[in-house]
C-alpha cells in the first residue's frame, strides 16, 4: 500500500521496543535496521549514539549530561546517572544504556472510556423509571469495570430527547472507583 502511493517507510527490528524505536528513528526511508539480540550487537549499536536519543532523556536532561561531558551512550554509567540526575531519574534511565527496556507492551490496551446506554421504547416521563434505568446502567458499568480491572475517574450522562437534541452532564469523581454505589451516586 505504501508503494502504491509512492511513500517509503523505514523499519527497525530489535529484541525490545526501545531498541526497535531507536533503530527506526535513524533508519533512512526505504531501508530497515535489524539489531541482533546479542549483548555485543546491542552495545555496538548503542555506544556511539548520542545520549539524547535514549528514551526518557529530554532536552534538559541532555543539556545537564553534556555539562558533565556525557555526550554518547558509551559515556554514561548507572552510577553517573544517579549522581548527576538524582536517584529517581538515574534509576529510571539506568537500564537504557545497556539496551534493556523494562516497558511492558500490552497488545490490548484498556479503552480510555466505557459507555453503556439505554433507549426507552417511547418517551418516558416517569422519574421512577428514569431512576431505575440509571441504577441499572451504573450496575452494568461497575460490573464491566471490575471484570476488566479498570477504574472510573468520571461519569458522563447524556440524555437524548425525542427531537434529537441532547443534554450532557459530566462529573469527576472525588476518588477513582469501580464500585456501583459510588457510580450511581455520581450519575
Amino acid at each position: 500500500m505504501l508503494a502504491y502511493f509512492g511513500l517509503r517507510s523505514s523499519a527497525g527490528c530489535a529484541g525490545n521496543r526501545m531498541l526497535a524505536a531507536m533503530a527506526c528513528a535513524i533508519t533512512p526511508p526505504g531501508r530497515h535496521t535489524v539489531i541482533d539480540d546479542s549483548p555485543e550487537e546491542i552495545a555496538a549499536f548503542l555506544r556511539p549514539r548520542p545520549v539524547r536519543e535514549l528514551p526518557g532523556v529530554g532536552a534538559k536532561t541532555a543539556a545537564t549530561l553534556a555539562e558533565y561531558g556525557l555526550h554518547t551512550v558509551a559515556d554514561v554509567s548507572q552510577h553517573t546517572l544517579q549522581r548527576i540526575l538524582g536517584a529517581r531519574a538515574g534509576r529510571a534511565l539506568r537500564e537504557h544504556p545497556q539496551g534493556r527496556d523494562t516497558t511492558i507492551v500490552d497488545p490490548t490496551p484498556a479503552p480510555a472510556s466505557i459507555s453503556i446506554e439505554h433507549r426507552f421504547d417511547r418517551d418516558e416521563l416517569d422519574p421512577a423509571a428514569h431512576r431505575r434505568v440509571l441504577l441499572a446502567l451504573a450496575d452494568d458499568l461497575g460490573t464491566r469495570l471490575r471484570a476488566t480491572g479498570q477504574i472510573a475517574t468520571g461519569v458522563t450522562c447524556t440524555i437524548r430527547y425525542a427531537d434529537d437534541s441532547a443534554t450532557r452532564r459530566s462529573r469527576t469523581l472525588p476518588e477513582a472507583t469501580q464500585h456501583t454505589v459510588l457510580l450511581a451516586r455520581a450519575a
